[in-house]
């Protein structure tokens, strides 16, 4: 069975981003790399890990999307993107230009819905799929033998952790095709979503 690695530019940017803060890892120019460092150390170490057949990467484009159309306070909560980060993702994007990593996105939809289509067809093509993500949304992706997702850890040396069913079952207490129901009805803070009162 062929292996596809699915990669949420985003979540992962911003996930090491945050995590490697502390270190204002910067080139000789004072120029922040923290991100830069960690975002391709999780990609080669993932490739080293799973040695894919193919491989592809999606990116958010603008704030902007149809859930906002539907939900003008989803995400409202959340900060602009920071100088140093906006930086950092610029020399991400075009890192992954120059290794040759197909970038997919498409204005008005987030990099997890471009990857959620992708999954869910190449998985039906055939392909075992591996999603790397920060975003816990994507369990609702997973399909033992089929979709899985990887989640990198806070700190680096810590290893991605991987989930099947039965890994987001512990984790959440729900299996993945329960995620989006319980979501809807906890409520999700990360997206600013309230969920349901009582």
């Amino acid at each position: 069975m062929k292996t596809l690695v699915l990669i949420d530019g985003h979540s992962l940017a911003f996930r090491v981003y945050y995590a490697l803060e502390h270190t204002r890892m910067s080139t000789s120019t004072k120029q922040p790399i923290w991100a830069v460092f960690g975002f391709f150390n999780a990609i080669f170490s993932l490739l080293k890990q799973v040695k894919p057949d193919a491989v592809a990467l999606s990116f958010d484009v603008g704030r902007r999307t149809f859930r906002t159309d539907m939900y003008e306070e989803y995400k409202a909560h959340r900060e602009a993107m920071p100088e140093e980060m906006q930086v950092q993702m610029d020399t991400i994007r075009e890192g992954v230009e120059k290794l040759g990593i197909p970038i997919y996105q498409l204005e008005g939809y987030e990099a997890d819905d471009v990857i959620g289509t992708l999954a869910k067809k190449a998985a039906r093509e055939g392909y075992r799929v591996e999603i790397l993500t920060g975003d816990q949304d994507a369990f609702q992706l997973v399909e033992d033998g089929k979709i899985q997702v990887l989640i990198p850890p806070r700190n680096p040396r810590d290893g991605l952790k991987s989930y099947d069913s039965e890994a987001v079952f512990k984790k959440m207490g729900v299996y993945p095709e329960q995620v989006i129901d319980f979501k809807a009805l906890k409520g999700d803070t990360s997206d600013n979503i309230p969920g349901i009162p009582g």
